[in-house]
């Protein structure tokens, strides 16, 4: 019984330091960058959505508006949390459709973004239209 709490705690020991040390660079990271947001934009027209990291929330904005984005939402983050979801959601098998970090707004998507904590304000509540999504579809 003994040597099977050992095998455990052994086990145990380089998860629990991986999150540790996870968890100290990302308090070290928001305090050295304190303006840094991690943000959810979203385009109406074609149902795209826009995950990112800035450290200049304003300046993205108006450039995402620009380009008929909409912001979603936004909360302090790092370039780290947004480089893991991103690999996160390509390991799931989602693609990015035209550039890094846009995607379609699919249920499964969001369901995907909402349970890795990213945020997403009123878009958890978004029902994507099948008959929207034929006329927009890449080709």
């Amino acid at each position: 019984m003994t040597s099977s709490l050992n095998l455990f705690e052994q086990a145990l020991q380089a998860p629990t330091m991986e999150a540790v040390i996870a968890l100290s660079e990302r308090v070290q990271t928001l305090e050295t960058k304190p303006e840094g947001v991690v943000y959810t934009a979203y385009r109406a027209i074609d149902q795209t959505l826009l995950i990112g990291y800035t450290e200049a929330l304003s300046a993205t904005t108006t450039e995402h508006q620009q380009r008929g984005f909409e912001m979603v939402e936004a909360r302090r983050g790092t370039r780290r949390e947004e480089r893991l979801l991103l690999l996160t959601l390509k390991e799931i098998g989602l693609q990015s459709t035209y550039c890094e970090g846009c995607f379609d707004a699919e249920a499964s998507t969001l369901a995907h973004l909402q349970q890795l904590g990213w945020p997403l304000g009123r878009l958890r509540n978004l029902r994507v239209s099948k008959n929207t999504r034929k006329r927009f579809q890449r080709g």
